[in-house]
């Protein structure tokens, strides 16, 4: 749930990025940091060990601007897909208002992609969220790779749903800036009646 700071008159919300390991997480986050204005972004923390797999999270805070008379603002987040700190997990999926699941579009992946994409449900769902009523968007990663699946194939196995979604190239910046700008339409919407 977004939380607002009546002082401040801030609006802050979190949004998470979840997917098989190696999907493009960290990827997204780091290209929409380099695709960012400065003054809209605060900083990427990246906090992995070793060989360049989060281990921990990742974090963005990305600013939208104002709506109405209060500064919006988006704390992204790369949740790492294992259970190895899973008190860390229960503490970044707090609050959460919407999720973005990259999956990796090459034919050897589906399995993964199919298993996360349960894999987050489920976790979203021991925290007490009911899926269907949080954001969502679907981002199919890495389709410059020559093993891609066609598009239709993975909208049929991840998105039977119609949830948004978008393509991406998220080593080259590709559609990941247009990810998360579905991502921020969804959670304006949800906050429009409020």
């Amino acid at each position: 749930m977004a939380f607002t700071n009546f002082e401040t008159k801030e609006i802050n919300c979190k949004i998470l990025y979840f997917g098989a390991p190696g999907s493009g997480k960290t990827t997204n986050l780091r290209a929409v940091y380099q695709q960012t204005s400065a003054e809209i972004k605060s900083g990427l923390l990246e906090l992995s060990e070793g060989g360049g797999t989060t281990q921990f999270f990742d974090f963005l805070p990305v600013s939208l601007g104002q709506v109405r008379d209060y500064h919006l603002k988006l704390h992204l987040y790369a949740l790492p897909p294992h259970t190895l700190y899973p008190t860390l997990n229960s503490v970044i999926l707090k609050g959460v208002d919407g999720v973005i699941f990259v999956a990796d579009s090459r034919l050897e992946w589906m399995a993964a992609n199919i298993d996360h994409f349960l894999q987050m449900k489920r976790l979203l769902a021991s925290e007490g969220y009911n899926v269907v009523d949080l954001p969502r968007v679907i981002q199919y990663n890495k389709r410059d790779t020559p093993a891609r699946l066609p598009i239709e194939a993975l909208r049929r196995e991840l998105n039977p749903a119609g949830l948004p979604d978008q393509e991406a190239v998220a080593t080259n910046g590709i559609g990941t800036v247009e990810t998360l700008q579905l991502m921020a339409k969804l959670v304006l919407q949800k906050l429009a009646p409020v």
